[in-house]
């Protein structure tokens, strides 16, 4: 008699041995992609990133005339003002000044794409000359405190090149 309920409990172990496998690819039908890659898309704490700063107009550039140079992009990261460098190349100047109504924004900084040009030359209060890496990704190049008052009207000369 002790035989008939270890039957029992052998096949009862091996009909769930069985039907957990076949559940489980019964529940696989159900997922629509089973990549991690898609699965963040599906988390209630994932977030989409935050959309990119809209431009700003806060600074005029004046470039020397018959110069053909594209008006560099603004925007506003946190509270420095991003000037984007990355479009020019070889060798060359410009002037930047506060847009009328305008001042200085307290902090500012240059985005370069490194091997375009090789140095930043700032003249304004006091003179500085940042070097871009001649590889790698766009780089963010802080303007050093003191090349100009925050509240001042002189404008900046930058000089661009080898």
């Amino acid at each position: 008699m002790t035989e008939a309920p270890a039957g029992r409990s052998r096949r009862a172990a091996a009909l769930i041995a069985v039907l957990i496998p076949v559940a489980a690819l019964a529940a696989c039908s159900h997922v629509a992609r089973l990549g991690p890659s898609h699965w963040h898309a599906h988390w209630p704490w994932r977030h989409a990133p935050a959309p990119p700063e809209p431009p700003v107009h806060e600074l005029l550039a004046e470039f020397p005339a018959g110069a053909s140079s594209p008006a560099p992009l603004q925007s506003w990261n946190r509270n420095n003002l991003r000037v984007s460098l990355a479009d020019l190349s070889g060798e060359g100047e410009f002037t930047l000044r506060p847009a009328p109504g305008h001042v200085w924004p307290i902090r500012l900084e240059f985005l370069v794409q490194p091997g375009t040009f090789a140095h930043l030359e700032i003249k304004g209060d006091e003179r500085a000359i940042l070097s871009v890496p001649a590889t790698g990704a766009v780089t963010v190049l802080p303007v050093p405190q003191g090349l100009y008052a925050p509240g001042g009207t002189v404008a900046l000369q930058l000089h661009y090149g080898p």
